[in-house]
């Protein structure tokens, strides 16, 4: 989908916003040469100009600011107020009053100038990154409706299965939609996260038939930081496996294995009886979320579409960890 932008049809004050900040030696020679061009004006029209010296610096504080950032129009008001006082005692002569009250005159009306187009120059760029980051947010949230649909059928279909009459299928199709809005509550961080790891897991995956989900590992307790990250993959790879891979048949399990390395937590999620694997052919949204939500805290992820079954291996730092289990 194409990228929002700022709706600002083909207005030419859009040309004084550049969307890149410049170094300060770019905004130095900016305004150098824009007082270059405001002397050469003076001189070429001192005999009709009857203020202050300094009065052709005024409109190319605008340039100099919005190309040159503050530095550019500060340094372009010091060139004004210098050639000012070099014209004051050399051509023009003034009073010293005159001169200070016209210095000052000018540095006030240039300050303001140039506090005006840095601040919109900063509301430009916020709305830029807030369109940017609403675009990313939409992606994910038509993402997850669309997840959300296909899992609701896909539930209903593993429960259908294992009933025998619409009375025994209502209770354990309901208790499954309450265990999916749970989870999903849970990897969008609206709800309290458990520490521990293999409780976390438990919760995330109950929409599912246990006897499907191997969970193997010892005692560990995530971090506040870690555990959303990890139960927003959990949630991802469980909703890709009941649409498409071990949990989308009767007879397909899911194993999760985790070990305590010195500096890492691994957690293995591997599916095993489910339809065959194949590499797909781009990198699909849920990929690209996987790796999003483990990148900022360190972590890691590399996804194996091994023909028995998706397996993915998960690299976080290693959280605080209790003792093994027997």
């Amino acid at each position: 989908m194409a990228q929002i932008k700022i709706q600002v049809g083909d207005s030419w004050w859009m040309l004084l916003i550049p969307r890149r900040r410049p170094s300060l030696l770019v905004g130095q020679l900016i305004a150098l040469g824009c007082a270059a061009v405001a002397v050469g004006l003076w001189f070429l029209l001192r005999s009709v100009l009857l203020g202050a010296p300094f009065i052709t610096f005024f409109p190319f504080i605008v340039v100099a600011t919005a190309w040159g950032g503050r530095a550019g129009g500060i340094a372009l008001m010091t060139c004004g107020v210098v050639f000012a006082t070099t014209v004051w005692l050399s051509i023009r002569p003034v009073s010293l009053p005159s001169a200070l009250i016209s210095s000052t005159v000018f540095t006030l009306f240039g300050a303001l100038t140039v506090g005006i187009i840095h601040a919109m120059q900063v509301l430009v760029a916020a709305l830029e990154r807030a369109e940017q980051q609403a675009e990313v947010l939409a992606r994910e949230m038509r993402h997850r409706v669309g997840n959300i649909m296909q899992l609701v059928q896909a539930i209903a279909q593993m429960t259908a299965r294992s009933c025998s009459d619409l009375s025994e299928f209502m209770p354990r199709f309901e208790g499954r939609m309450r265990a999916l809005s749970e989870a999903h509550r849970m990897s969008s961080g609206q709800n309290a996260m458990p520490n521990d790891l293999e409780t976390m897991l438990r919760i995330l995956l109950s929409a599912y038939d246990p006897e499907r989900l191997r969970l193997i590992g010892p005692a560990c307790s995530l971090d506040g930081d870690t555990a959303p990250r990890v139960a927003l993959v959990i949630h991802e790879l469980a909703t890709n496996a009941a649409k498409y891979g071990a949990l989308s048949v009767p007879h397909g399990a899911v194993r999760i294995e985790w070990h305590l390395l010195p500096a890492t937590l691994e957690l293995v999620w591997r599916e095993e009886g489910g339809p065959p694997v194949s590499p797909p052919t781009r990198k699909g949204f849920g990929s690209r979320l996987i790796a999003a939500s483990l990148a900022p805290g360190g972590g890691a992820a590399d996804l194996h579409f091994d023909p028995e079954g998706l397996r993915c291996t998960l690299r976080l730092p290693r959280p605080v960890a209790g003792p093994a289990k027997g």
